[in-house]
């Protein structure tokens, strides 16, 4: 038996973190699938919004223009208005939202005497009714309250450009809607002859207070910031110009850092010159720079030496070896005398170094300590200027509202006249019902393609071989179509021939069959592979073949099971048992589904049973327990030659079949292929796959003609107990 697994191009657990992102369903299929559901909610759109626009009545707008004029200020004014104007838009607005007022809503409805209206008297609301609330008696109640009313049927528009008011006001009477457009006219023309610049002159006279005590205080602040400079007499700098401590500070440190450099120079020539002393060498002229006697005496000595070496055999008593040796002996030893007074120069010099690097550390922390004094008070004089500053700014916000308010106190008035009075309209203006059919619709085709990607969304499952092999890298061996007791005899007989493809890929197309034990699984229950066990028995066993199928995950709800026990023929003589079933077809055995049985597959009994059950028959269907529920499912798996995992079409989670796939590597279960089953064919046809499944729809009379002709036992359909599968 093969234990290996089927390595994949791909790794599961990758697989698994791809397929997790999900897929990207195209709007067009979606549309293309539930193109029902989306005409439905056209037509129901379309029925509500034509029967609703039908009962919606006529309304009518009446139209009046204004025409805002701007008055040029007087002569005794100009000096003063040449300082500050108003804008004409601004001043347009001002006038359209005066229009817009409840209190001219509320004139209108006093000049028209709308509160003896029946149109416009107030009903009765369900809570007053119900005694739950007063009802409105009040005439000023009543006066607001219809001139809400009057002011959500509305509409004032302003144009700057042109100075233009529009005044709209929409009901369902032309005559009633002119007369309330005219009424809002003529109210909004009282209301600007009772209107005066009293109310800017006052405001003048206050801003010019303000103007006068700020300027005050102003001239306060920046005498004090003077007196601040001249008593500490500090300057401040600036980013590209710093002040004068800060300065010093800075080429003080400059130095200071020179300095600590001489000084680790010195004391590392010091350093050197010192050991090479010791060592008994003479230090090296970099070291002792500014000594050039030294360098002289190191040619004498060498001189000294060369004569030595000259007259070295003569011996030891004769004259010139004894002068050579007293030559080169005092050579040598002002040699000596001449480093050691270069040493003490160099340790002069760095008693020279240290001295000015303490002399500058002291005045650096001098400098520091002036630095942090004129830090405080460059922040107080910065605080005391902000102070300057905000009261600069605020005298020049005042001095901009006073010339503005004395722009408006010196103009005559902005000057408005009615350009065009309303005149009751024939044509209603309201409800648009093409445009309210036509927003339904286009509401509803929304609503539909929305809620058909969604449903579409929520389908993750397989639909096609193609899926199988790009998000499982596994080997799709065959799609079988669904059937139940409604199927005719042609999607029975598509039944028949997608089961043999099944075998065919399995490889039984030959004499032998090969693998002879077969494990069929799923992930989750209800995958339909009892059904797909149960025909690949039947068609196997039509040809004459011995089938034994091992049924590991029954029905406990099924009290009417009359199949053998698989425990008898395990635990009981398994070899009488097999002699009894030679002349049997097809054997079906129900395994254990609870209780201590479940460790029977993992017995030597059970091993040897299924050695011997090799031998006795042509092909062993094993229906094993769903993978990521059972552990029985990878017991069983090495028992047999292969497996092959079923999967429901479209309905099965990807992460969940990837899960299973992951689950049976890891326990080194070989995967011969996945079987996409209970295809919906009717279904399968808005997915524009082409494949297996597309082709038995394409020639589903073919299959319907060839069941009705059917004369032969072996082109029939299989005949499957669909209750009991």
């Amino acid at each position: 038996m093969n234990r290996t697994v089927e390595q994949p191009s791909r790794s599961v657990s990758f697989l698994i973190r791809q397929t997790s992102e999900g897929q990207t369903l195209g709007i067009v299929a979606a549309a293309r699938r539930y193109w029902r559901l989306i005409a439905a909610l056209v037509a129901v759109a379309f029925v509500i919004s034509a029967a609703v626009s039908l009962m919606l009545p006529n309304k009518y707008a009446a139209e009046a223009l204004i025409q805002v004029e701007l008055g040029r200020p007087g002569a005794q004014q100009s000096a003063q208005s040449i300082t500050a104007t108003l804008e004409g838009s601004a001043i347009v607005e001002s006038e359209a939202r005066v229009l817009r007022s409840n209190f001219i809503a509320q004139r209108v409805v006093k000049d028209l005497g709308l509160s003896e209206d029946p149109a416009f008297a107030p009903r009765p609301t369900l809570l007053s009714r119900l005694h739950l609330r007063a009802e409105v008696t009040d005439p000023e109640k009543v006066t607001e309250a219809i001139a809400k009313e009057l002011s959500r049927n509305l509409s004032v528009t302003n144009d700057s450009r042109a100075y233009l008011i529009s005044v709209t006001y929409t009901s369902t009477d032309p005559e009633r809607s002119a007369q309330i457009v005219n009424a809002f006219v003529d109210a909004y023309m009282r209301n600007r002859l009772d209107m005066g610049v009293a109310s800017a002159e006052r405001t003048s006279v206050w801003l010019q207070e303000q103007v006068r005590s700020t300027r005050a205080a102003l001239e306060q602040a920046d005498s004090a910031v003077e007196q601040y400079r001249q008593k500490t007499g500090y300057i401040e700098g600036t980013a590209n110009a710093p002040n004068l401590a800060q300065q010093e500070l800075r080429d003080a440190t400059t130095r200071l850092g020179t300095a600590v450099q001489n000084r680790l120079a010195a004391e590392a020539r010091l350093t050197r010159a010192r050991e090479a002393f010791a060592a008994g060498s003479v230090p090296s002229a970099q070291d002792l720079a500014g000594a050039p006697v030294v360098q002289r005496m190191l040619e004498a000595v060498e001189t000294a030496k060369r004569d030595f070496q000259n007259v070295a055999q003569m011996g030891p008593r004769h004259p010139n070896y004894l002068n050579a040796k007293a030559n080169l002996d005092g050579v040598e030893e002002r040699l000596r005398k001449e480093v050691e007074q270069a040493i003490g120069n160099l340790e002069a010099d760095l008693r020279t170094a240290l001295g000015d690097e303490t002399v500058l550390s002291a005045q650096v922390e001098t400098l520091k300590k002036g630095v942090i004094e004129a830090m405080g008070r460059e922040t107080q004089l910065i605080s005391m200027q902000a102070s300057a500053s905000a009261i600069r700014e605020r005298l020049k916000l005042l001095n901009d509202g006073y010339a503005q308010a004395v722009a408006l106190a010196g103009m005559k008035s902005s000057t408005s006249q009615a350009l065009v009075r309303a005149q009751p309209n024939s044509l209603p203006s309201a409800p648009n019902r093409a445009f309210i059919i036509g927003l339904s619709i286009l509401g509803a085709s929304a609503a539909g393609l929305g809620a058909a990607v969604l449903l579409e969304r929520r389908n993750t499952g397989f639909r096609s071989a193609t899926d199988l092999v790009q998000d499982a890298a596994v080997r799709c061996l065959g799609m079988v179509p669904r059937i139940d007791g409604s199927s005719t005899a042609g999607e029975m007989r598509m039944f028949d021939e997608a089961v043999r493809l099944v075998g065919a890929s399995l490889g039984w197309s030959r004499s032998s069959i090969s693998p002879q034990i077969l494990l069929v699984t799923s992930a989750v229950p209800r995958e339909g592979k009892s059904l797909l066990c149960t025909a690949l028995a039947k068609s196997v066993n039509g040809r004459g073949q011995r089938v034994l199928v091992i049924d590991c995950f029954p029905d406990e709800d099924d009290q009417q099971d009359d199949r053998m026990c698989l425990s008898d023929a395990v635990l009981g003589d398994q070899q009488h048992f097999l002699d009894r079933r030679a002349n049997t077809d097809l054997t079906v055995l129900r395994g254990s589904s609870g209780g201590n049985l479940r460790d029977l597959y993992a017995t030597t009994a059970f091993s040897g049973f299924m050695d011997l059950a090799r031998e006795a028959f042509d092909l062993v269907l094993i229906e094993a327990p769903p993978v990521l529920l059972f552990q029985e499912s990878i017991t069983l798996a090495h028992h047999a030659d292969a497996t092959v995992l079923a999967v429901r079409w479209k309905q099965t989670p990807r992460d969940t079949v990837l899960a299973a796939l992951q689950r049976l590597q890891e326990q080194t279960v070989r995967v011969r292929g996945i079987i996409l089953t209970q295809v919906d064919l009717n279904d399968h046809r808005h997915d524009r796959v082409v494949d297996q499944c597309y082709h038995y729809s394409q020639y589903r009379e073919l299959y319907e003609r060839r069941a009705r002709t059917a004369q032969t036992p072996g082109s029939a359909p299989m005949q499957i107990d669909l209750k009991a599968s």
